[in-house]
Formats: structure tokens, C-alpha cells, sequence
């Protein structure tokens, strides 16, 4: 079961691109680039490929294929489009800059098929908002199980400072500390109040100069 392709609609079809559309005459279009930019940001391994064929009236309809990978999962899904003037009539024995145009029309069409700003082809000017709820609970339990294990993996960090500073002793709370890479100490950086480790009296001290001493000793600037 391909589970990638539940994840791309929903987080695709939360994010609000009301900003970056515009009008031309009673039809809403989004820019493409603000489609493929919004899309790497999320998923940045999507290929995407065109083929064309021309019609015995010179009118031709370009198909374009995108397909998202992630792991060793990857979605594809197509979409067709014919070339056309603004008033979106085709045009006969269309040119290359016509061409082109309606390749990248095509492109950020076939990109909603994933859910990003699907809401624009279907007359809405914002995304659901519960699709958007869903997505940050999702988030956000994502990131609580990202914290909790980095909490487990430096649980005896955290014993250690804590103590150290009930106790005020601060040398070898300040030397656990310390030690942690940058990247650890920003992990377990959280407000007590939404589950972090450390209680906002523990943070205050941990901010001071005196404690920065405990570690680095007097020369360490202010």
C-alpha cells in the first residue's frame, strides 16, 4: 500500500496560495512558479516530463507527467491541457512562446492533481480548513515524537543538569550541558508549558552568565 500518496493531498491541499493567483477575466490561475516552488519545498526529488500531439486541425493538447518520489515510494499522476489564446480558445498551428505557455499551465495543473491549490480549479479562494487542521495535528504529533526520543537519547544529560541546578552546584550541570552538540541543545529547547523537559526557572538559569562560567570559565564574554 502506497501511504505516500495520502501524505502528499494532505499536506499539499493545506497550503493557502490565495496570495500568488491571478485573474484573468472570470478564471483564477496560479502562477507555476510559485506551484513547483511550493512543491519542492516539500518534495524536492519530482521529475516531471511533456509529450504533445497535434490534431488535423493544427490544434494540439500537451500532456504533462509528474511523478513525486520519497523514499523508496513515489506517486505519478498526469494531466492534459490544449493550447490555447487568453480567451482560452485553441489556437491553430500555435507557435513555440504558445507552446511553452501552455506546457507550464499544464505543469501547475497536473501539480493539483497532488492537492496543491486544488481548491482554486474548484471556485474556492482558501484551502479546507480541515485538511489544514488535520495536517498540523500531524505535524505537530510528528514533532512531539521527534522530541520525545531525543529526550530519551539524552536523558541522563538532562538528570545531570537538573540536579545540578536544583542543587546549585552548576559545574557539572553546566559541563552536560555544554557538551551537547548545538543541534541537541535547540532540540530540547522547548516551553515546559507544551512538554519540554526543562521547567522555565531550569532555561533562565541555564541562559545566565554564571552558568556559562561553570563551563567556560571568567574569560567567557557576557
Amino acid at each position: 500500500m502506497n501511504n505516500l500518496a495520502g501524505q502528499i493531498w494532505q499536506t499539499l491541499a493545506s497550503i493557502d496560495l490565495s496570495g500568488q493567483t491571478e485573474k484573468k477575466g472570470k478564471l483564477t490561475y496560479l502562477s507555476w512558479t510559485w506551484a513547483w516552488g511550493s512543491l519542492m519545498n516539500h518534495y524536492p526529488d519530482t521529475a516531471y516530463e511533456f509529450s504533445d500531439r497535434t490534431f488535423s486541425d493544427g490544434s494540439m493538447e500537451i500532456t504533462c507527467v509528474v511523478t513525486i518520489t520519497e523514499g523508496d515510494q513515489s506517486v505519478t499522476r498526469s494531466m492534459w491541457l490544449a493550447v490555447m489564446d487568453n480567451r482560452n480558445d485553441s489556437i491553430l498551428s500555435p507557435d513555440s512562446t504558445d507552446i511553452n505557455k501552455s506546457k507550464m499551465r499544464c505543469l501547475t495543473k497536473c501539480i493539483g492533481m497532488f492537492g496543491l491549490g486544488h481548491y482554486i480549479y474548484a471556485g474556492e479562494d482558501l484551502p479546507d480548513q480541515t485538511v489544514v487542521n488535520k495536517v498540523q495535528a500531524i505535524a505537530q504529533e510528528e514533532r512531539n515524537v521527534i522530541y520525545n526520543d531525543l529526550a530519551t537519547e539524552h536523558a541522563l544529560t538532562i538528570s545531570v543538569v537538573k540536579e545540578g541546578i536544583a542543587s546549585e552546584e552548576y559545574s557539572g550541570a553546566a559541563e552536560a550541558w555544554f557538551e551537547l552538540t548545538e543541534a541537541d541543545q535547540m532540540g530540547l529547547w522547548k516551553a515546559h508549558s507544551k512538554g519540554g523537559v526543562f521547567t522555565t526557572s531550569e532555561q533562565k538559569v541555564i541562559k545566565t552568565h554564571e552558568f556559562k562560567i561553570a563551563y567556560y570559565g571568567e574569560g567567557v564574554a557576557a
